[in-house]
């Protein structure tokens, strides 16, 4: 992406020198032909023959797109007698062309900027995006044509036809603003037709993400195995907007209890979710629904609490907790978890992590970012090996889904491996998670 976008200067009626030299390091913002933009192209400050005179071409190639998944859009331009080459681009919602529509992502012939003014490049958030050309991606003294390969993500829902506008400069390569040609295109797609298969959860499927139990709470990490569940694999970086967590992901959404789950990863395979925050207890439907319909809904437990400890590295059927010394080393069984320097120590106050654990005060809803820590309603008890572990406060939410225990290891523990539980809301974490201790 460029750094540092040159200063255009006006003095009356003249531009400068700079200007004019077919704006290699991009065109001002709004040049794309959209009539939501005033319908303006290269043409404003380009000289030659009239817009689309019928002897060069600007074409763009783009599918139909599914909601969230990326595709790779091809923009051409030719012209017989030009040697160098623009472009500006922007994707717009049919239903209000004022508005943006996905995302495109820079490369190293392209840059996205934001909104009709200014210097802002992306992440643009609800401004509209254009992407345009940068000097690399002009490719002087290049004949006749030149494509430009550029990515675009469309919205992570069916926001119904999406509009795309180009205009483009065939330019003559002489450092000036005249024996230009200027081209447009415009092109809708539509968001893609189902008839592939319908997404399939698998019998038993739905567990808690952590220590793959059958039981979810709020605040619960829940992992979905199936078929067909996702046409793409990706995390919601990059979907979440503003302090809202995504509902939906590349086309995929989740009710859990028939309420909407955040979305953090899909596949073709395994979607992971968010628990709903939620006072039901008991059996609860889960449905999975994609481009191609619903899942059948499958049924799991719902409790007040879930609690699972973030243990993702086994050995011998045993899940070992990660931990973080208040020095900030990364604690855990050496030899199974690669990031782990050392074992925890005996009287030694680490950090451990979980979800599942119940609601907060106040309460904190799973569909937006945590703002501050809130406190676990109820305080949850921790047992390491026999001995019950000291923890200052009830523990506290400090992300989506994971809340934070500073415990205290008991300092008579033997060196070795040591079950860990905890205890919330009446439900016992599993049996098979341990934590390391070394003196």
């Amino acid at each position: 992406m460029l750094q540092g976008l040159r200063k255009y200067v006006f003095a009356g009626l003249a531009m400068s020198p700079v200007l004019l030299f077919g704006f290699s390091v991009g065109p001002p913002q709004g040049r794309t032909g959209a009539p939501a933009d005033g319908g303006l192209t290269c043409a404003a400050c380009h000289r030659g023959a009239d817009v689309n005179d019928g002897v060069g071409r600007m074409a763009l190639t783009v599918a139909n797109y599914v909601p969230g998944v990326k595709q790779t859009l091809r923009l051409t331009l030719s012209h017989p007698t030009a040697r160098r080459w623009g472009f500006q681009l922007t994707a717009r919602l049919a239903s209000d062309p004022t508005k943006k529509a996905g995302v495109f992502t820079s490369n190293a012939e392209t840059q996205v900027r934001c909104g009709l003014t200014g210097t802002a490049v992306a992440p643009c958030g609800d401004a509209v995006e254009f992407v345009e050309h940068v000097v690399a991606g002009t490719s002087a003294e290049t004949p006749e044509t030149r494509t430009w390969e550029l990515d675009w993500t469309p919205p992570e829902t069916n926001v119904g036809d999406v509009i795309f506008y180009a205009a483009g400069n065939a330019a003559n390569n002489n450092g000036a603003n005249s024996g230009d040609f200027i081209y447009t295109v415009t092109s809708t797609i539509n968001p893609a037709a189902g008839g592939g298969p319908r997404p399939a959860i698998t019998s038993g499927g739905i567990r808690d993400a952590f220590n793959y139990t059958s039981s979810i709470a709020s605040h619960s990490w829940v992992a979905i195995v199936g078929t067909n569940l996702s046409a793409a694999e990706r995390t919601w970086d990059g979907a979440i907007q503003g302090n809202n967590l995504p509902l939906s992901l590349a086309g995929v959404s989740v009710k859990i209890n028939n309420k909407a789950a955040p979305v953090y990863y899909v596949s073709p395979t395994q979607v992971n979710v968010l628990a709903p925050v939620d006072d039901a207890v008991g059996d609860v439907q889960v449905v999975l629904s994609n481009i191609n319909g619903d899942s059948a809904p499958l049924t799991i437990r719902r409790a007040a609490a879930a609690p699972a400890f973030f243990a993702p590295f086994a050995q011998n059927n045993r899940f070992f907790v990660t931990a973080v010394a208040l020095d900030g080393t990364i604690l855990g069984k050496v030899g199974v978890d690669p990031r782990a320097r050392r074992a925890a120590r005996p009287g030694e106050t680490i950090q451990i992590f979980g979800s599942g654990f119940g609601a907060t005060n106040p309460a904190a809803p799973a569909e937006q970012l945590v703002t501050g820590s809130p406190a676990l309603a109820a305080k949850p008890s921790i047992r390491v090996g026999e001995a019950t572990a000291d923890f200052a406060g009830n523990g506290n939410l400090v992300s989506s889904g994971i809340f934070q225990f500073n415990v205290t290891i008991p300092a008579s523990l033997a060196d070795g491996d040591h079950a860990i539980t905890a205890t919330a809301g009446g439900a016992t974490s599993a049996n098979t998670v341990f934590i390391s201790v070394a003196r």
